[in-house]
């Protein structure tokens, strides 16, 4: 299987120095962020690395003013669709979106199902899939795909430690599987959303790759780490967290290829 690892796993040092040690670490690919300063130049950076992009993460603050009519709801549409754009512009296949943002829901409402609606229709014009990540309230997942599952170009991101802290037993990746399109690969304590590299916390990744091995379609093995996000990473150096974030990757491949 590829193994592929987010690009801003820490800002401590310069984008090209992140991607340069993903590669000398056996990386198949990166997925990509879209940051104000890179989301324009990032992709022919990583191309000349000789790495692949798996996808593109859109901005995730504030999705909430998408189903709310609010004076930053027009604002986060349109940034929403610039990515979609730039992801066509660059040849980049996936986008993954979150549905909302935060531990409070907002109101499933016309105004929210008709700004989903352009993010998809965006992404049709544009040749972009539209993934839908498991987040804090997996639930709108629900409203989601039971409103616009027919279209082929909307998919689903599974993430692990999302579902190991904040939706335990919920079981994403069986019920919405046959429309999983990437993987964000993480662990934690079972409380907080460290994005610890995988064995650090206690989530059960033989059980998910059980469960992936039994899906249709199996997308690469791809880490999502932050170092800022867990103490554990306190006093880490990037290249030795790299390193590490690898060899979890072969692990998880050799454990995957074991089942």
């Amino acid at each position: 299987m590829k193994r592929c690892m987010f690009a801003d796993f820490t800002f401590k040092i310069p984008f090209e120095e992140r991607i340069r040690l993903i590669k000398e670490n056996g990386f198949d690919g990166v997925m990509l962020g879209f940051s104000d300063g890179l989301k324009y130049t990032q992709y022919d950076i990583v191309r000349n690395f000789g790495l692949e992009i798996e996808n593109v993460h859109s901005q995730f603050d504030r999705m909430n003013a998408l189903w709310t009519i609010c004076p930053e709801s027009e604002y986060i549409l349109q940034r929403t669709l610039e990515c979609v754009r730039v992801c066509g512009e660059n040849g980049i296949k996936t986008m993954i979106c979150h549905p909302t943002d935060g531990l409070v829901p907002p109101e499933v409402s016309r105004f929210g199902i008709e700004n989903f609606a352009k993010i998809i229709q965006c992404g049709e014009e544009n040749g972009v899939d539209i993934a839908f990540e498991n987040i804090q309230l997996p639930q709108f997942l629900d409203v989601l795909f039971d409103q616009f599952g027919n279209h082929d170009n909307v998919k689903f991101c599974y993430d692990t430690g999302h579902e190991n802290c904040f939706s335990k037993n919920t079981d994403c990746l069986t019920k919405f599987g046959s429309k999983l399109a990437c993987l964000h690969i993480h662990d934690n304590d079972g409380n907080t959303d460290g994005h610890m590299i995988p064995f650090d916390g206690n989530l059960n990744f033989e059980k998910f790759l059980r469960k992936l091995k039994n899906l249709d379609h199996q997308p690469p093995l791809s880490l999502e780490l932050y170092m800022s996000k867990s103490t554990i990473y306190r006093n880490a150096a990037p290249d030795s967290f790299v390193r590490r974030a690898a060899e979890a990757a072969k692990q998880l491949e050799k454990l995957y290829n074991s089942i």
